[in-house]
């Protein structure tokens, strides 16, 4: 019987490819089978066009013009430039833009369902460079069947898994010590979506403090290089301040406190924070926008104290993905004017703290379903949810507070596991 089977046992690195094969394929065949769904019909409707008019017109073209009274892009240029390269393949198999046939409202999901699909091999490389192979398949089969990235990227239709896999592909990079590379992910995150900023600091303080100034000036050297190249289009297309408009405009572009994010502001405020102007000062001292950046300042710098030390190092995974988790669900519940969807990065970033402890995974598990419910609030899926926040009026509150208490929870942990400990020596003991 051995002599059979035998033949058919794959080498260990086949089967390990297999796995990840099987995990790469489960996340796309159940997004793509949802993506049928309308979705957010007003988005779906301007990645299509936009996607149309980069093809038809050009891509520099359609930052000052749209085909079909389309709305200008208010996305970075990277992110213009993959509809693009998406409406070119669509038309070259289909011949024809057709906004209203569902093979269209399909196609136009496939960048973020791609993504989605890259998180997974990312973590997997990330977990298993920490906790070996098989937490790493793990990890990838739980972002797999997440259910605010399936909701995100395949029922939305949103792009919050583009720059969120960017995000993360540059900590892996930084975690296998490929420095280049790292700054050449963190270029096209910022390129495709301006939210991608929140990590910047972070990189900046421990590519400054982990290298010396040559490996420094490098790393600067390889992000604007790699800004250029994208640019070079748009410069020849004569659309440099378009672009630059675009990343101006994205600063303030809403005037609310809270435009769907059940976060700090919802659990204070409810759906009042979604009415009230950011520029109100409610204690007429600071405006709202003032009182959220101060807030998101000091937690960011809290949270970077917390784990100064260990994301120093390349190889502490555990720090360097916390830490950097916290920071993008900081941005999330602080800063005012936010949407529903800008807590995805955490998403993507936290599953690797599922890993630490129980109790850890139940907090990340917790703000993930808030998060989902939350999506739910603003684009409804079913009669059942929209059932659900109007027979439960203080459903939104409870999320909102939810996550609040998830992130404290989270932030005790990691104070406990990383914040620095002062040694006491003996005369100070006898003292």
């Amino acid at each position: 019987m051995s002599l059979i089977v035998s033949p058919f046992r794959f080498p260990g690195f086949l089967r390990r490819i297999d796995t990840l094969f099987w995990i790469f394929l489960a996340a796309f065949v159940v997004r793509f089978g949802l993506s049928w769904h309308p979705g957010y019909g007003f988005d779906i409707g301007v990645y299509q066009g936009w996607a149309r008019s980069a093809v038809e017109l050009g891509l520099a073209a359609s930052y000052e013009q749209q085909i079909g009274g389309n709305m200008l892009p208010d996305y970075p240029p990277f992110s213009i430039t993959m509809f693009a390269g998406f409406g070119h393949v669509y038309k070259f198999l289909f011949g024809v833009f057709d906004l209203d046939t569902m093979s269209y409202r399909m196609f136009i999901k496939l960048p973020a369902i791609f993504a989605d699909v890259i998180i997974c091999g990312l973590l997997y490389m990330i977990i298993k460079k920490w906790k070996g192979r098989k937490a790493g398949l793990t990890g990838a089969w739980i972002y797999a069947f997440n259910p605010a990235a399936i909701y995100d990227s395949a029922l939305w239709g949103q792009t919050d898994s583009i720059y969120s896999m960017f995000l993360l592909a540059a900590l892996a990079a930084w975690i296998y010590e490929k420095r280049d590379l790292t700054a050449i992910l963190l270029a096209l995150s910022l390129l495709t979506k301006l939210q991608s900023i929140v990590l910047f600091p972070f990189f900046a303080y421990i590519v400054f403090l982990s290298s010396d100034h040559k490996v420094f000036l490098r790393f600067c050297i390889a992000g604007i290089f790699t800004t250029l190249i994208v640019l070079i289009p748009f410069a020849i297309g004569n659309v440099l301040q378009s672009v630059i408009d675009v990343y101006i405009g994205s600063v303030g572009a809403y005037s609310n406190v809270t435009i769907g994010a059940y976060n700090f502001w919802w659990s204070l405020l409810a759906d009042k924070g979604w009415r009230i102007q950011s520029t109100t000062s409610p204690f007429g001292l600071m405006s709202y926008t003032k009182w959220g950046i101060t807030l998101f300042g000091m937690m960011y710098a809290l949270i970077l104290w917390i784990f100064r030390k260990a994301i120093l190092k390349p190889r502490n995974v555990e720090a360097l993905m916390y830490c950097s988790a916290l920071l993008t669900a900081a941005f999330f519940l602080f800063l005012t004017q936010m949407h529903e969807r800008y807590l995805f990065p955490f998403v993507a970033l936290g599953v690797p703290l599922v890993f630490i402890s129980r109790k850890v995974a139940a907090a990340y598990w917790g703000m993930t379903i808030a998060f989902t419910i939350n999506l739910m609030g603003v684009m409804p899926l079913s009669v059942i949810d929209k059932a659900a926040y109007r027979e439960f009026d203080t459903l939104d509150v409870f999320v909102a507070s939810t996550q609040m208490w998830m992130f404290i929870f989270l932030m005790i942990v990691a104070y406990e596991r990383f914040a620095p400990t002062v040694t006491l020596n003996a005369d100070q003991t006898a003292l």
